[in-house]
């Protein structure tokens, strides 16, 4: 079966992450190990709230911002769950793209962003914000949930407005012990 770039897997209320954000304008420059370590992200800022350098497939480290996403990972996970079957959130971070910047074109290496399912939820964007997978461009609409073919496909984002695009990002790890293997088939 052949999927598409993009793989909606639900929708949640963005809200209270929203004011959260927001209230964190001060700790962007905090953690700077991804626009440091991947030329591509140079134009980003990350919080993260699950994150491991080492990009493991268990055993995720929370971090200080953990406690404070705790309730909306909890959603998240039941939506995933509920979408591609027994799993857990491996990886999740808060990213901020630059007004009026761009992440050039890129695929994903590493086993973890290979195995696992790449879900962007867009926090605060605009219709200026565009998205490409393979040549398929989309523009993600805020609490909306996507999956992207990261790992094979080549992938970019354009912000051509004036506001930073906040999207939360989390990496899902399929329980391979899942007795519901139809809706777990692989992009690759």
């Amino acid at each position: 079966m052949k999927y598409d770039n993009f793989k909606y897997v639900g929708e949640i209320d963005t809200s209270k992450i929203v004011k959260k954000v927001d209230l964190m304008s001060s700790f962007w420059e905090e953690f700077d190990y991804r626009q440091n370590r991947f030329k591509v992200h140079q134009h980003t800022q990350t919080i993260p709230i699950l994150f491991d350098a080492d990009f493991r497939v268990t055993n995720p480290t929370p971090t200080k911002w953990y406690p404070l996403f705790e309730e909306h990972l909890r959603k998240l996970q039941d939506i995933a769950s509920k979408f591609y079957g027994d799993g857990y959130i491996v990886r999740c971070i808060l990213t901020n793209l630059k007004a009026n910047k761009n992440i050039d074109p890129h695929i994903d290496q590493g086993n973890s962003l290979h195995r696992g399912k790449r879900v962007h939820v867009p926090i605060i964007t605009s219709d200026k914000v565009l998205f490409t997978v393979g040549g398929e461009e989309k523009i993600m609409r805020v609490g909306e949930m996507w999956e992207i073919n990261n790992g094979k496909k080549s992938h970019a984002v354009y912000n051509n407005s004036d506001e930073d695009r906040v999207h939360l990002i989390f990496d899902y790890i399929i329980d391979r012990n899942s007795h519901d293997q139809t809706t777990h088939e692989q992009w690759y």
